[in-house]
């Protein structure tokens, strides 16, 4: 496999925290196994290419300049450029980034291989847990974020208490993200059994309120006043993340007892082969953050042996699965105790043994590596088969016309088919790739229909359906036009006086009791039970209408997304949906998709409109109207709860809430009440 990790941080130059850490373990664990590994990341001085451990890597350079945003994004931009290099030269299978910075924005729009989020803390939770505005260009790095994790194939985590926020905070569906843990470095750090314990507590990890140094200057007022021989060592970088915007380091002294300066020693950023003496030397270590979600420095004290003391709002629950190990969040007091309990508990104990065989049980680089290898095959598998190459692309044109391809671009699709935009030297053309059983002869009835009754339409250039590697395939020659905002109503008008009757079996109640059938027959338990329910008890009393055996052909989606205006006049496009029902379909259709507003159903021009189609058809009725379109209410419904329940799609998703199935069964619970009744 052919893997690019794509982040800033990347040691030594760019060694700045625990992505930098996991980056690295990766990068060469996955060369041992035999696995090319790309890296782009930041250089402090020169453009750069080397290949180190085996691991190719390009480090980009950006100069600082007053103007953040600008720098964010020419940083952003030139990774875009070797990322569409390696794409376009075809070394690079899938993509994994951080959550933290989103630096593979730009090159979104031209991606054709999976990308993996690797959730380390998002921006968004990180700013709850440092006051700290993060300057300019902070909302334009939030909006960068969270589109990333819209647009990702595949989110990882590596703690379950991140998920939970990622979930809360991003609105995303607790079954999007897989959680995961980090590889542990296993060879800078090791327990040193010529290193002599001393009398010392240490703190490794930036100096800033989220990590929790101000309760830790709390706590050591009491521990040291039970113990003033201890000396403390503030090992990392000070910054100004704190509700003051103040020297952290300052922060801590203003807290401190005076009297106990004295046994602080800070220490600045030192490289991570020297933290192993430090870890060695001392007998507890403490990591009191208010939030953290897999500190790398928790797993590196761990193989050390040390005792250690972690917070209850992170990840580290889950890392030294000790309770005693845990402080309350925030509660300097119980802080204090544990530091205590630790300390005292080092003098017969002074190796954690537990500790160091968990972190080569749990943590070990080449069963996590070999985890994330199958997640990102499993990735691979499914975006391809979304997925066009070129290849595919000529081969399918190549059914048409003999005229070659100059570029060609992925259009927004849903989860039945992908529509790909192609331009060729003469002609720009739409190729549409189906993932179902697309009905060709069925639409080729009704665009003939239509054509008998002068009703413009799009249809494909080809003559009989194209097959490439089982897929299936049409071609159409783009027309250029605008969405329209309502159904025109002469087109209404032709469509109503349109026979389309045909000797095809009703397809549409077909397909609406599959849905039903599994929908009552499968076990479904949690939120949606009861929605499910209600619409499968009212389309039980809905569907033995007599109406929905008759065979008439209906566009199927028949909204104003589907009609394009142009000075050729108006033109349906977007036959996918065609079945068979009666020719109220239209109308339920039309109804829904065009005089719903704000979740309600506008019945004033639903009346209006009623009038006009029983005035074309006068054998149904009123109820016949108003059945039809619960129907098709019920056939929305019934279809996301039946893709949602076969993990097809995933109705609590960012992407679903768009078209939230919600507002679908409100308005049929209201048509319910008020119509049907």
């Amino acid at each position: 496999m052919r893997i690019c990790l794509v982040h800033e941080e990347y040691p030594e130059e760019t060694n700045f925290g625990g992505i930098a850490t996991y980056q690295q373990i990766l990068a060469r664990e996955l060369v041992k196994m035999g696995h090319r590994v790309y890296v782009i990341c930041r250089s402090l001085s020169k453009d750069q290419i080397y290949t180190e451990n085996g691991v190719l890597v390009c480090r980009l350079f950006v100069a600082k300049c007053n103007d953040v945003k600008k720098e964010n994004i020419k940083y952003r931009q030139k990774v875009a450029q070797v990322l569409m290099d390696l794409q376009n030269r075809d070394l690079i299978d899938i993509i994994e980034t951080p959550d933290w910075r989103a630096e593979t924005i730009y090159f979104e729009k031209n991606r054709l291989v999976p990308l993996v989020v690797r959730m380390h803390t998002p921006l968004k939770i990180w700013l709850k847990y440092n006051q700290n505005n993060f300057g300019d260009s902070k909302d334009l790095l939030l909006k960068w974020e969270n589109k990333m994790l819209l647009s990702a194939d595949l989110i990882t985590c590596c703690s379950n208490i991140l998920k939970k926020l990622v979930v809360k905070e991003f609105l995303l569906s607790p079954s999007q993200i897989v959680v995961t843990p980090n590889p542990a470095n296993m060879t800078t750090f090791y327990r040193d059994s010529t290193i002599k314990k001393d009398n010392q507590i240490v703190y490794v990890g930036s100096l800033e309120e989220r990590k929790g140094v101000c309760i830790l200057a709390k706590a050591l007022n009491r521990v040291l006043e039970k113990y003033p021989h201890l000396t403390v060592n503030i090992i990392g970088k000070d910054t100004n993340r704190n509700s003051l915007n103040i020297s952290t380091k300052e922060l801590f002294y203003q807290i401190i007892k005076p009297e106990y300066k004295k046994n602080i020693v800070f220490i600045d950023h030192i490289p991570n082969k020297e933290i192993n003496k430090y870890l060695n030397t001392a007998r507890v270590a403490v990591f009191p953050s208010l939030f953290d979600n897999f500190p790398y420095v928790v797993l590196e004290a761990m193989l050390t042996g040390i005792q250690i003391v972690g917070s209850s709002n992170s990840g580290m629950v889950e890392m030294l699965n000790d309770p005693s190990s845990i402080y309350t969040t925030g509660d300097d007091l119980d802080l204090a105790c544990k530091i205590i309990d630790k300390y005292q508990l080092s003098m017969s104990e002074e190796v954690n043994e537990a500790n160091i065989a968990r972190v080569k049980e749990w943590y070990n680089p080449k069963k996590v590596c070999q985890e994330l290898l199958l997640l990102y095959e499993d990735s691979i598998k499914k975006y391809r088969k979304k997925y066009v190459s070129l290849q595919e692309l000529q081969t399918v044109l190549k059914q048409v016309t003999d005229d070659p391809i100059l570029s060609y671009k992925r259009q927004i699709g849903g989860v039945s088919n992908l529509v790909v935009k192609v331009k060729t030297q003469k002609e720009v053309y739409i190729i549409k790739k189906y993932f179902y059983d697309y009905d060709f002869a069925l639409c080729n009835e009704l665009y003939r229909k239509y054509k008998d009754n002068n009703i413009n339409c799009i249809q494909p250039i080809n003559r009989k359906i194209i097959t490439y590697n089982r897929h299936k395939y049409n071609v159409f020659r783009y027309e250029p036009g605008i969405k329209s905002k309502h159904v025109p109503e002469k087109l209404f008008e032709i469509l109503m006086n349109c026979n389309r009757e045909t000797f095809h079996e009703a397809t549409l109640k077909e397909k609406c009791e599959k849905y039903y059938t599994y929908l009552t027959t499968a076990p479904i338990s949690g939120k949606l039970e009861q929605e499910i329910i209600y619409v499968n008890n009212l389309f039980s009393h809905l569907k033995n209408s007599k109406i929905l055996e008759e065979t008439y052909l209906n566009h199927g989606d028949l909204s104003k997304s589907n009609i394009i205006i142009n000075k050729k006049g108006a033109y349906i496009i977007d036959f996918d949906e065609v079945t068979v029902t009666n020719p109220l379909y239209d109308l339920a259709v039309i109804t829904i998709k065009n005089l719903v507003e704000k979740d309600h159903l506008n019945y004033e021009q639903y009346n209006l409109l009623r009038e006009k189609t029983l005035s074309f058809y006068k054998k149904y009725t009123y109820k016949d109207c108003d059945h039809m379109v619960c129907y098709y209410l019920c056939k929305i419904l019934l279809e996301k709860f039946y893709l949602h329940q076969t993990g097809k799609i995933d109705l609590f998703s960012v992407s679903q809430k768009r078209d939230n199935y919600k507002r679908y069964l409100k308005i049929l619970m209201e048509m319910d009440k008020n119509m049907l009744k």
